[in-house]
């Protein structure tokens, strides 16, 4: 989402964006004009100018879109991607975070697109990963990134210092067995989709479980092989339910003091 209620939904398999402008109802698209074009998107992201950071499997780069869908410039290239999935804006440092599943890192770039630093290489170990997928920025820089084949979340600072890790593979509350998307409430609450429990959990800022949400189902509040989540300023929460061809959002409400 942008700040002036644009949703984007990237749709892998028919290679280009859905733009839903839920102030307008208007729906246009991103990549699928002489404009601009895009190959098998995946990861999205905005940063605070409204630009759209799409992060491209098959051109092995992270695509940057202004407002009217003209591509405008890339970030990273061949040379440095072999698999580039999750993306995230660190609006506060002007960073922007690729995660690259076969080289099992995260890299640094300006929102230039100059390199920064790269987090991570193939392991089991503290800051290391076995193909990670996501990552998400919260509001004091840390990073947060999805561990999938290690089934944890590892959190790193914001220059790549790895803090702490939560999460193992199972099938107990607070566990998981293919985490995927990652996303941060305003209130540092850490929500994370789970594509083989067909649900998302949420987590305190600390990694400790507070919530789970979903099942296996084609109903409103199910799931089936679910993938993306993202959150807005209002603490919306939108959830990208891949099988069943749909977003789903829910609102999160806060308690009184």
């Amino acid at each position: 989402m942008d700040r002036s209620g644009k949703v984007y939904v990237s749709d892998t398999e028919d290679g280009r964006v859905f733009v839903f402008d839920t102030k307008n109802s208007k729906l246009s698209f991103i990549g699928s004009s002489s404009a601009g074009s895009i190959s098998m998107p995946l990861a999205l992201a905005v940063d605070s100018t409204g630009q759209v950071y799409i992060s491209d499997t098959r051109l092995k780069a992270v695509m940057v879109f202004d407002q009217s869908g003209s591509l405008i410039r890339t970030v990273g290239s061949q040379k440095e991607f072999q698999n580039p999935v999750g993306v995230a804006i660190d609006n506060v440092r002007d960073r922007v975070y690729v995660v690259d599943s076969q080289l099992h890192q995260v890299k640094a770039f300006s929102l230039e697109g100059r390199y920064l630093f790269t987090i991570g290489k193939r392991g089991t170990g503290d800051g290391e990963f076995n193909f990670p997928t996501s990552v998400a920025v919260g509001k004091d820089s840390r990073i947060y990134v999805v561990d999938t084949m290690n089934a944890r979340v590892e959190v790193f600072d914001e220059e790549g210092k790895f803090v702490f890790t939560f999460g193992s593979l199972g099938m107990a509350l607070g566990q998981f067995t293919r985490p995927k998307g990652i996303a941060l409430d305003s209130e540092d609450n850490i929500y994370v989709v789970d594509a083989a429990f067909n649900n998302f959990q949420i987590f305190d800022k600390q990694g400790r479980l507070l919530l789970f949400i979903g099942s296996l189902g084609k109903e409103a509040g199910m799931f089936w092989l679910p993938a993306g989540i993202a959150i807005d300023q209002q603490d919306k929460i939108y959830i990208a339910d891949q099988l069943n061809r749909r977003i789903q959002i829910y609102q999160l409400i806060k308690g009184q003091e």
